[in-house]
């Protein structure tokens, strides 16, 4: 394991898609305190520079799916896995070892986010407001969550051999939680009452504002389910923490072990079976 992990971090490395993440990570954050700092000189506004740092969180799936795609997705087409195993290394080593890579990895670049946002926008927006404690949990579970889509993209990578398809199942998958999260947002938050103008007198032009039952106002049974679906979906976590909207956060990442238990487990046993050519 320790020599895999050793050859990992140094093909690592050189890998220009690795360095490409670096720089997003960095670009990223100084683009949104660029831009905080605009908005504060135009328009006043006040900016929580935590919430910046929770808000990379929502868009991290599809950043982890593409590094893990074209990272781990050459292992198939240049041989190196069947080298691997020709050499004696444990198929469970290889997979295990994978995930660790692409777990510390998508850390890293989250991590680097926070250093750049801290170091940056602390000076320019001012102090955490936050209670830091809040702070600290937030973050971790979106460590946590960080961890639990590297597992999914890993499973991914290491079943299917093809890099190009590896490739476009990642990436559609992670927009497709990101739209699955977002439609059960959009039930959950969909107001009881709907507000309309009716007018009461057609000669003076009168206005009546009526309140109408929402007939799309979920039920109770249907907002449960809804809320469970969410709380799974790694991308529903990832919106309700950066949202601070979450009501229990202590079972986010009991979810997330979950799917990192699940994911791995299984990933493994397949790849076990799995015939290399």
């Amino acid at each position: 394991m320790i020599k895999l992990l050793n050859a990992g971090f140094t093909r690592l490395r050189k890998n220009k898609v690795f360095w490409l993440l670096t720089l997003f990570s960095i670009g990223l954050a100084l683009f949104m305190t660029y831009m905080g700092y605009n908005n504060i000189k135009r328009y006043g506004d006040t900016i929580e520079v935590e919430q910046y740092m929770l808000n990379y969180s929502t868009m991290v799936g599809v950043v982890i799916a593409i590094f893990t795609s074209l990272f781990l997705g050459i292992e198939y087409s240049d041989g190196a896995i069947r080298n691997k195993i020709s050499i004696g290394h444990k198929r469970t080593n290889i997979y295990l070892s994978n995930l660790i890579i692409t777990t510390i990895t998508s850390l890293f670049s989250y991590i680097l986010f926070l250093i750049v946002i801290a170091s940056v926008g602390i000076p320019l927006f001012g102090m955490i407001t936050m209670p830091i404690s809040k702070l600290i949990m937030l973050i971790g579970c979106i460590f946590i969550t960080i961890i639990a889509y590297s597992s999914i993209f890993t499973f991914l990578v290491m079943i299917i051999s093809n890099k190009t398809i590896t490739a476009i199942i990642s990436i559609m998958l992670s927009f497709g939680l990101m739209f699955a999260a977002l439609s059960c947002l959009n039930v959950l938050q969909a107001p009881r009452f709907i507000e309309s103008a009716s007018i009461t007198n057609g000669e003076t032009g009168d206005i009546e504002m009526v309140k109408e039952p929402n007939p799309k106002y979920p039920s109770e049974t249907k907002k449960k389910i809804y809320k469970t679906l969410l709380d799974i979906n790694p991308a529903g976590q990832m919106f309700q923490i950066a949202g601070r909207t979450a009501p229990n956060l202590k079972i986010l990442p009991i979810y997330s072990f979950g799917i990192i238990v699940v994911f791995t487990g299984v990933g493994l046993i397949l790849f076990k079976k799995k015939e290399l050519k």
